[in-house]
């Protein structure tokens, strides 16, 4: 590791999704806590995307510099056609406009026309990569491929994108390090806390092995994300080691620490989120949650807070409070990471008595915290994140789906159920973490030697 190293950091952060912005940041503490890396030993590239993790008041030693990606590419494809006067301009994400392609979404045209743009963009892609195969010369890609070539990791950061419901991004993704592999043979890649599924088609099945096997190390979340991998037989070195938040456990225990000065006899916090996602319908909750409220509001023995994992252009959190009636919406006091910061944010969040939410990092950071939380999911995607990564933190959560929340008339009474059954997780939290710092550790001495 004497010469400067080249990681590129892939994953869904920088998008106002605080749980994936803080995969981000456990990524770069590791990196410089653990592995030692700086500035003067690291080049670190990042997407470009919306820049949310500079919302976070998150400091660094490590610089975050911005990737080459496709939109790069189609960026400088655009300006040709502009400069010849074709009328023809292609959307920038590759990813988007496949996925508009697939299920119809994303972008606001026809699909015929999405899937010609496609062709076209990967017929003039194919062609100068050829041309630079042969001649070492490209009219739009040399930047990307040179970019490529001096990378030394790919590193796919945890969260649960790798799915059937998201297959435009493995596709993206299989292409993407085909061609590193292709121009950079001795690239390694890594995956880290990653959730990996559900999938219902043997073809999504399929796209996925093919993608999945260019991995040197894949550390998975939850042990349905490694049964998919030994069910395909692919020969990638596979462990189950939980979420990759656990990194920020020593963090999250000064967090909780600095909280003992706080009297919860007086104003103890009830945190609730709610999570901005299709498969969600809250009105099947709205009123056992106000009833909920009104008990917390009348006996004031408790302070409802509201804790936003998300917010626009990412998922809206903050507008699914509309369900409530206007009384309790007013009652909550909101809590924003992208307004009062990171550490802040989950400062106040250490304070709580006990948790009810939807968002999976939501129960993963009070679990870590050793906070009683009630786990909310629906649809088959949610289940496998929050039961599977839930019973390796702490077995006695109490994980419902919305569906059973909904047949509930008494909130409060499944909030105790939770608070009683709850016990302390310190040392297996300890143990996880420990395990999960070593085996990245090894990994990346491996890697980087």
């Amino acid at each position: 590791m004497n010469q400067k190293k080249k990681i590129y950091l892939r994953g869904a952060y920088n998008l106002y999704n605080f749980g994936d912005d803080l995969l981000l940041i456990s990524t770069l503490e590791f990196f410089s806590k653990h592995l030692r890396l700086t500035r003067e030993n690291l080049e670190l590239y990042g997407s470009k995307n919306f820049e949310s993790r500079s919302q976070l008041k998150f400091d660094s030693d490590l610089e975050l510099k911005h990737s080459v990606e496709w939109s790069d590419i189609i960026y400088r494809i655009n300006l040709k056609l502009e400069q010849l006067r074709i009328p023809i301009q292609f959307p920038l994400v590759v990813h988007q406009l496949l996925g508009h392609v697939l299920r119809g979404e994303w972008l606001e045209q026809s699909r015929f026309l999405s899937f010609c743009q496609l062709v076209a963009i990967a017929i003039i892609i194919f062609t100068d990569i050829i041309s630079y195969k042969l001649f070492q010369k490209a009219l739009f890609t040399k930047e990307y491929i040179n970019f490529l070539k001096q990378l030394d990791v790919i590193h796919y950061i945890g969260g649960g994108y790798l799915n059937e419901r998201w297959l435009e991004v493995i596709i993206y993704e299989y292409i993407t390090i085909s061609l590193a592999r292709s121009f950079n043979p001795k690239i390694k890649v890594i995956g880290t806390g990653l959730g990996l599924g559900p999938f219902k088609s043997r073809a999504s099945l399929l796209i996925f092995k093919l993608f999945v096997k260019k991995f040197n190390y894949l550390f998975v979340r939850e042990l349905e994300s490694l049964s998919i991998i030994k069910n395909l037989k692919i020969n990638v070195a596979t462990k189950v080691l939980g979420d990759d938040v656990i990194l920020l456990l020593p963090t999250l225990a000064q967090l909780k620490f600095e909280q003992r000065n706080y009297n919860y006899s007086s104003n103890p916090i009830t945190a609730i989120n709610l999570k901005s996602f299709p498969d969600y319908n809250y009105n099947l909750i709205k009123i056992s949650l106000e009833n909920y409220l009104k008990q917390l509001l009348d006996n004031q023995n408790s302070q409802p807070e509201y804790f936003c994992f998300g917010r626009e252009p990412g998922p809206g959190d903050r507008n699914l409070l509309e369900i409530l009636d206007r009384y309790y919406q007013n009652s909550l006091v909101i809590r924003d990471p992208y307004e009062e910061g990171w550490r802040s944010f989950l400062s106040r969040l250490a304070g709580a008595r006990v948790g009810i939410g939807c968002a999976y990092h939501f129960n993963i950071i009070l679990a870590l915290f050793n906070i009683p939380t009630v786990g909310i999911y629906s649809g088959s995607y949610y289940k496998q994140k929050i039961v599977g990564v839930m019973q390796l933190l702490s077995k006695d959560t109490l994980v419902l789906s919305l569906d059973e929340l909904g047949l509930e008339k008494d909130l409060a009474e499944v909030v105790n159920v939770a608070i009683n059954a709850h016990t302390s997780g310190e040392n297996k939290l300890e143990q996880m973490y420990a395990a999960m710092k070593q085996e990245y550790v090894d990994a990346y001495r491996s890697i980087l030697s």
